[in-house]
């Protein structure tokens, strides 16, 4: 019988729907983190803060960002806050992505890099967790993920991508990231280390959940 690398229980529902965001960097791992959790939680409603905007390379636009303030306040996601609102009230949801319905469900998982320091969606997480890793390592696991994508979009694509996302981080990238990863750490509940095994990141997270549904 296979068993699972993950040693702690999944909490077991107990009242409304808890809302956890999974904050980080672009290459943190915020993805794997969600989808080892949401898979240990069973019926879990998974949201992408990618499937609803897409913060691109443009090296005006983020310097025009930090020049502002680097505020987590000036990306809206009108859209992701309207979906998420509908599945804390029991309702379903049409992904924008490929159009799938994600119905209610007793634990939602939002991936967010601001974390809760976003007004828009901060007011509805109940428990933010942030993914801590070096900036030069998120990038390196982003360079080695488009890499990965080369028989799908070809070798001119990614080298191009890759020029641009380099380009990016060089100019100003890497303090947007600062600022970015700086805001969500500080409004988070728990702050998880990167470099660690996806495995024993899950199991903290389950382990923090099942302690939050614990009855006082």
């Amino acid at each position: 019988m296979e068993t699972h690398p993950l040693t702690q229980p999944p909490p077991q529902p107990k009242g409304p729907t808890l809302v956890v965001a999974v904050s980080g960097p672009s290459g943190a791992g915020k993805s794997s983190l969600i989808e080892a959790a949401a898979e240990r939680l069973g019926g879990a409603a998974r949201l992408h803060f990618d499937h609803y905007i897409t913060l691109g390379n443009d090296i005006d636009e983020i310097t025009a960002w930090l020049e502002a303030g680097g505020d987590p306040n000036r990306i809206a996601t009108p859209q992701l806050a309207d979906d998420l609102q509908r599945l804390i009230d029991g309702g379903w949801i049409e992904r924008p992505h490929d159009r799938t319905r994600v119905g209610p469900a007793d634990f939602v998982i939002l991936e967010e890099p601001f974390g809760r320091s976003r007004a828009e969606v901060g007011t509805l997480i109940d428990f933010a967790v942030h993914i801590g890793v070096p900036p030069d390592v998120a990038l390196a696991r982003r360079i080695l993920r488009l890499i990965g994508e080369r028989p799908i979009l070809g070798d001119a694509t990614v080298l191009d991508e890759a020029h641009g996302q380099l380009q990016a981080f060089l100019a100003v990238g890497r303090d947007a990231y600062l600022a970015a990863d700086r805001a969500a750490r500080a409004a988070a509940d728990l702050v998880l280390d990167g470099m660690r095994p996806v495995d024993a990141l899950a199991d903290e997270l389950l382990s923090a959940i099942a302690a939050r549904r614990r009855p006082e």
